[in-house]
């Protein structure tokens, strides 16, 4: 309640900025936003002209965007330097913005995931792992480096920053079709309603982002308000990741560092399930930046790792009740294991079986995983 509030008030004290965005000149602030997608600064007028068109469609878009831009707090950071190693616009933190809201938990119909709405298909050729056990597109370091790579890959084919931009949302085979088709590649002519050479989505992508990036351009003119504590989190480094044993426990981890279980997830939703992946090796977790003095002086490493889960695959005929003397643990624990409300089995459908060390040998000899 006290976070919305604060939204309301900050809300409501910036209208006036976007009162006088249909009036702005075309000042270095404005023009150099443009000019780093490669959009020339005469295209304000463009997007003012949409605006008065529709008044109340930015005062939405400003709300949504103070919202999803303090959701991204502990992420912010991660894709401003990692855009900046890789020569790419710092705009371009409001294309995540635009296709995630800065959630590393977002994921849409067609199977993309994470801050960068990446496609399984993407996420492979762009070395990222996903398997039974983990998701790195839900990483926010990994899939931000993965996602500079192929922003890179689609402004090399396309020269232009705002087609690369294009082509992230609707494919970069779609963008040059278009582009054939209106005998130009100038945003003007591509962003035609009545042609409509490309997709509404990705008409109303590239402007929300160009919108996005102007208006908080002017935000940064109102510094020395106590406006600007948004600007002061991207300011510095707030998570980092640590070298774990694989098969680790997250809530061990949790517990050496003296976190909640709730709070360590929020970090990792990379993993699956409450465990490391198995095996041999280290996995990346994150972890609040505040905490690693604490971990490298204070964390005690598993001894024994790798001991307490398998992934067992339903099969017709399956019950918790089956799989607790088969196993040998108790109906709750594998309950609990699975974080199960109720108990609710499909075939083919994989779950996590608490297991001890001697009973774990003999059923991954079995091929139980």
């Amino acid at each position: 309640m006290i976070k919305n509030k604060i939204f309301y008030l900050v809300f409501i004290t910036l209208v006036p900025v976007f009162a006088d965005f249909n009036h702005l000149s075309h000042d270095r602030y404005s023009e150099s936003i443009l000019n780093s997608f490669g959009v020339s600064g005469s295209f304000l007028t463009k997007l003012q002209e949409k605006n008065v068109a529709s008044p109340n469609r930015l005062y939405a878009r400003w709300d949504f965007f103070l919202e999803q831009f303090d959701n991204g707090y502990e992420f912010i950071p991660v894709l401003r330097s990692i855009m900046t190693e890789a020569g790419i616009p710092q705009e371009f933190l409001f294309l995540a913005m635009a296709e995630s809201g800065f959630s590393v938990r977002a994921y849409s119909v067609k199977k993309a995931a994470g801050i960068w709405q990446i496609m399984p298909k993407t996420a492979k050729s762009l070395g990222l792992q996903i398997n039974e056990y983990i998701d790195e597109r839900r990483d926010p370091i990994k899939s931000t480096q993965a996602a500079a790579r192929y922003l890179r890959y689609l402004y090399k084919n396309t020269g232009e920053w705002y087609l690369a931009a294009m082509a992230y949302n609707c494919g970069i085979g779609r963008l040059k079709n278009a582009i054939k088709k209106a005998g130009s590649s100038d945003i003007e002519v591509l962003l035609d309603e009545e042609k409509k050479y490309l997709p509404r989505e990705t008409r109303e992508y590239i402007r929300m982002i160009l919108e996005m990036s102007l208006a908080f351009n002017n935000y940064e003119r109102l510094q020395g308000s106590n406006k600007n504590y948004l600007l002061n989190r991207g300011a510095s480094d707030s998570i980092v990741g640590v070298q774990i044993k694989s098969g680790t426990m997250l809530e061990y981890i949790a517990q050496q560092l003296d976190m909640s279980l709730v709070d360590l997830k929020k970090y990792n939703k990379q993993f699956r399930y409450d465990f490391l992946p198995p095996g041999e090796g280290d996995y990346t977790v994150y972890i609040p930046y505040e905490k690693l003095s604490y971990f490298r002086q204070a964390y005690v490493p598993d001894a024994n790792p790798n001991r307490m889960f398998i992934l067992h695959e339903i099969k017709k005929g399956d019950t918790l009740y089956a799989l607790s003397k088969k196993y040998k643990v108790s109906i709750e624990q594998i309950k609990n294991a699975n974080q199960m409300s109720k108990i609710s089995l499909k075939v083919k459908q994989k779950i996590v079986i608490p297991v001890i060390k001697e009973e774990m040998k003999k059923f991954a000899n079995k091929g139980s995983y």
